[in-house]
């Protein structure tokens, strides 16, 4: 998840903790990192030094267990679905404009249906 996102979602929720599974990128694009709390996977040196900079704080899940055990004060965040599935979703392959991925292995079955 890049740092941008994570920055986003702390100007909503102050003072509380912002967790993630997942590792947190930098992002070079962001100009300004705010003073945050971050718990996460793994973190990129880059993200935990500009983390770090701002006055904001890095820490693991068995730091965040002690801290706060109940999950108080923190907010969730997850990366983007992205499933197998939702390829085949959308107008039914062989259609004009449909970019959607067939059920079988060859595309001539689902194109002929209809014919």
């Amino acid at each position: 998840m890049a740092l941008s996102r994570l920055v986003k979602n702390a100007s909503k929720h102050e003072n509380k903790i912002i967790v993630c599974v997942c590792k947190v990128l930098d992002d070079e694009r962001l100009l300004v990192v705010p003073k945050m709390t971050v718990c996460a996977l793994k973190v990129a040196e880059s993200a935990r030094k500009r983390i770090l900079a701002a006055g904001g704080e890095v820490m693991t899940f068995d730091q965040l267990a002690l801290r706060s055990p109940n999950g108080t004060n923190t907010v969730t965040l997850r990366g983007p679905k992205s499933r197998e599935a939702l390829r085949h979703f959308g107008p039914a392959p062989g259609t004009p404009g449909s970019h959607t991925k067939p059920y079988t292995r060859t595309r001539h079955s689902e194109i002929a249906r209809g014919r």
